[in-house]
């Protein structure tokens, strides 16, 4: 069955004339006409008794539209709500992002983005995992690192800066490290996902480091709580320890080497037409991003 059939006459019969249809539907009445007899043919019975002057339902169409037209209209109210929603700030937004990032940097983004726009609600996934975006529904997503969803808008955000951190107690027991290399001597604190610690120095060499470690983990925080409690060195981002550094808790090490930190991206399903809820907060995060001393 041609749904659009069934909607035109639909409003056929609510409008009284085909005349008064077309004009409301934006349409020529005689493709208005046509289409109608189209969609009788495709019934196998006629709906509407026309001629030059008069107008009427046959005992079919009456029946048709008495059992349908409240389907349809309750349809058209139904398609105008979600309208109303996708091109209004209200409704749901569903957002993945890491752990440590999401308790850094994307909560305090959220909870002043609902306070400015109460009527959107928001879910949100906290996971050191890659979520499935897709089986998630998710709107938005923050990853760090190289993206490899194609069919996904990335816009990078800004780069992590990474930092070697450690206890002042710890160095006195080990000695200070002078080149990226001494680290080997020092029991380390290493993320999963971190193989490789990639050091610049300021006239363009470079060191690789594979970290043997002491303490293996997935979260950054944990890491971090390692540092502070002096079970080894980590290479982290300067974000996790920036307050620890400035309480005197954490000092960062071999600060004329330079480590290659990961990009920050948001990204959002490849449409062409992006919800307002969702644009506005996008948005919204990427002014944020401006005024970070980063």
């Amino acid at each position: 069955m041609n749904y659009q059939d069934l909607y035109y006459f639909i409003k056929v019969v609510e409008k009284g004339s085909l005349i008064a249809a077309s004009k409301y539907l934006d349409i020529p009445t005689s493709t208005l006409s046509r289409r109608l007899q189209a969609f009788e043919q495709e019934l196998g019975y006629k709906l509407i008794h026309r001629s030059a002057k008069t107008f009427g339902l046959t005992e079919s169409g009456q029946r048709f539209y008495s059992t349908l037209s409240g389907v349809v209209n309750e349809l058209e109210m139904r398609m105008e709500d979600v309208n109303n929603e996708l091109s209004s700030l209200s409704g749901d937004i569903r957002i993945a992002a890491p752990v440590s990032f999401g308790h850094h940097y994307v909560k305090e983004w959220v909870f002043e983005f609902m306070e400015q726009n109460p009527k959107i609600s928001v879910e949100m996934f906290l996971s050191n995992e890659n979520v499935d975006l897709v089986k998630n529904s998710i709107d938005i997503a923050f990853r760090l690192g190289e993206v490899t969803l194609n069919d996904w808008v990335s816009r990078p955000l800004f780069d992590s800066t990474m930092v070697i951190c450690s206890t002042p107690s710890l160095l006195k027991s080990y000695g200070e490290p002078a080149t990226p290399a001494e680290l080997t001597k020092l029991p380390l604190v290493v993320m999963k996902r971190s193989a490789f610690w990639r050091f610049h120095d300021k006239e363009g060499g470079s060191f690789t480091l594979t970290p043997k470690a002491h303490l293996r983990t997935d979260e950054i925080m944990f890491a971090k709580e390692a540092v502070k409690r002096g079970i080894g060195v980590a290479c982290l981002p300067r974000y996790v320890v920036e307050k620890s550094i400035e309480a005197g808790e954490i000092l960062t090490l071999l600060n004329d080497w330079s480590i290659k930190g990961k990009t920050v991206h948001i990204m959002y399903p490849h449409r062409e037409s992006v919800p307002v809820k969702t644009r506005t907060f996008i948005d919204f995060v990427i002014d944020k991003v401006r005024t970070l001393n980063l």
